[in-house]
């Protein structure tokens, strides 16, 4: 913590005015909500691409959660600064009393019914803020103690989409607030390599029953929840990995292993020992187990419960 300083004196608290680096971000590309009590070092960023992936598929309390990118470009954004606060007294003498907030809308016709859902569960999060821009160049919180976090913004809200029209397309709105203060003296600005624009949040999705399931066999698939999206088929054989599927007995609670995984007849078969009239209930490992396994990008947001007969 920086030492305490009388506020009269002013000239400890003036920076000197010569002017070396002249960068500012550019039009935003990418936002990246982040929790409060996420922090980061140098060393964490000599491959920053890779620590945000494993922060993607973190546990819930240090996941992170990036919006638009590639995955849906921002289309539009429409800034819009609260006034700052001078008052004028009698005598006609002006006193400052606050800045206004930044406010700003992003707009993307990309992501559909399904990212409006994602903005929306957003609001009020209370996360900090990475923004990056259109050169790959991200805004970051120096900390003052070795540690990076995102910026302090005081406000998210996902507000309404806009429907089509004749003239114009349907587009998801995300808006943030953000204080001058925090920007100007929190911020630092970093140059990241452009592959982080290609980061996307986790796609949920479920664990269904394929159906023909005995003693010896449990048959599932697993799809995607928003479009369906047959990922047995998708991804093939990284999935058939015995670590990637949670089977507990329902009754009991207890953990069941099973023996093998494999892919027959485009769904995932376990085999082990399974008792007949009794329920077992099938779901997917955790994301980071799924990111080991080399399952990027998927949560499992929904299990399945299989009668043997």
């Amino acid at each position: 913590m920086g030492a305490a300083t009388k506020a009269c004196k002013v000239a400890n608290t003036i920076k000197n005015t010569g002017i070396e680096c002249g960068k500012f971000l550019g039009p935003a590309a990418m936002l990246i909500p982040v929790p409060k009590t996420l922090k980061w070092t140098d060393q964490d960023m000599e491959d920053f691409t890779a620590y945000l992936k494993t922060q993607i598929h973190a546990a819930r309390e240090s996941r992170i959660f990036p919006l638009f990118g590639n995955a849906a470009p921002i289309r539009d954004i429409t800034p819009s600064k609260d006034s700052d606060v001078i008052v004028t007294l009698g005598d006609g003498s002006k006193v400052f009393l606050l800045y206004g907030f930044i406010n700003t809308v992003y707009s993307t016709t990309d992501g559909g019914l399904c990212l409006a859902q994602v903005l929306q569960s957003l609001n009020q999060a209370g996360y900090n803020i990475i923004k990056i821009d259109q050169l790959a160049q991200a805004m970051f919180r120096n900390n003052g103690d070795g540690t990076y976090s995102g910026l302090r913004y005081s406000f998210m809200f996902a507000p309404s989409p806009d429907e089509a029209d004749f003239k114009n397309p349907a587009k998801n709105n995300f808006q943030t607030s953000l204080s001058p203060i925090e920007l100007v003296q929190k911020g630092e600005i970093y140059q990241l390599d452009f592959d982080v624009l290609d980061l996307m949040g986790l796609i949920d999705c479920i664990v269904t029953d394929a159906t023909g399931s005995s003693t010896t066999k449990l048959k599932i698939g697993v799809q995607t929840e928003c479009a369906d999206t047959d990922l047995v088929a998708l991804l093939g054989s990284p999935l058939a990995t015995l670590g990637n599927f949670v089977i507990t007995n329902k009754a009991t609670g207890a953990t069941v292993t099973a023996s093998a995984v494999a892919i027959v007849g485009g769904h995932i078969e376990l085999t082990g020992t399974f008792t007949s009239a009794a329920t077992y209930t099938v779901a997917l490992a955790a994301p980071s187990v799924l990111f080991t396994n080399n399952i990027e990008g998927y949560e499992g947001v929904q299990s399945v419960d299989i009668l043997i007969p």
